[in-house]
């Protein structure tokens, strides 16, 4: 499998250059040429709002962090948006695919929000970390994803997905969602440690169309000020067969 390394597009990667354009690049490149994996290692990439492509690998090494870009008016509002009312807040969001299959994000390195720098006050856009709308075979694996602006992700009428070896930490603001499957299937979440400021995994089903079925959560530990795991929350469609197993809930209010 081919690999793209980001610098190699321009990408700078000492946390100050903006590196968006270069990482993007790269996506693009990789997708153009059939699929493989982007890779970013030795330094922190300063990004605004990140595209997803079929067939690629988004792979953060553990050397690395990919770090979202602290100007609310620099996120296009071209990524779907947020399915809860009165919180438009929430529409921005800085790593996006729509209508994608086979996407990976792993490796052992950091997606950092800089939720410090987008708090919840005065209609501040806040910026949700991943939102997936429409995708079919999706991997998250093995990254540390903290410090969201708002939700850490948000997977929107998809299916097939997992989401394994997650260290998720999503104090920093309120609204601090963990892992939120709305509409979708076959969802596996395992050996995730969660630590949120509102519900560590969420399951819904905002339509009638896209009801959520066949899920198994197993062998997490989840710490929250709200819920550890919430089902069916505003939901309107179905929700069926969720297993859930052998679940450690640390400090839930």
């Amino acid at each position: 499998m081919s690999i793209y390394r980001v610098k190699e597009f321009g990408a700078v990667g000492d946390g100050v250059h903006v590196d968006t354009e270069a990482v993007q690049a790269a996506i693009d490149t990789c997708a153009k040429d059939g699929g493989g994996t982007v890779l970013l290692e030795q330094g922190d990439f300063l990004c605004c709002t990140l595209y997803l492509r079929s067939n690629i690998t988004l792979f953060v090494d553990a050397s690395a962090s990919l770090v979202a870009l602290p100007v609310q008016e620099a996120y296009p509002t071209d990524t779907h948006y947020n399915r809860y009312i009165n919180e438009p807040d929430m529409n921005p969001c800085f790593i996006y695919g729509e209508d994608l299959e086979n996407i990976t994000l792993e490796g052992n390195g950091l997606i950092n929000g800089n939720g410090q720098n987008f708090p919840r006050q005065g209609g501040i856009a806040r910026p949700m970390m991943i939102r997936l709308l429409r995708c079919k075979n999706v991997h998250l694996r093995n990254l540390r994803l903290h410090n969201s602006a708002a939700w850490t992700t948000a997977i929107l009428d998809s299916e097939n997905i997992w989401a394994d070896g997650l260290d998720i930490h999503a104090q920093t603001n309120f609204n601090g969602d963990g892992l939120d499957f709305d509409g979708s299937k076959n969802i596996f979440v395992s050996n995730c440690r969660i630590d949120g400021s509102d519900d560590n995994i969420c399951l819904q089903a905002s339509s009638r169309e896209y009801p959520v079925k066949n899920v198994h959560i197993s062998n997490c530990t989840l710490s929250s000020v709200c819920a550890g795991i919430r089902i069916g929350l505003k939901s309107i469609g179905d929700i069926s067969n969720v297993v859930i197993d052998n679940i450690v809930f640390e400090n839930i209010w």
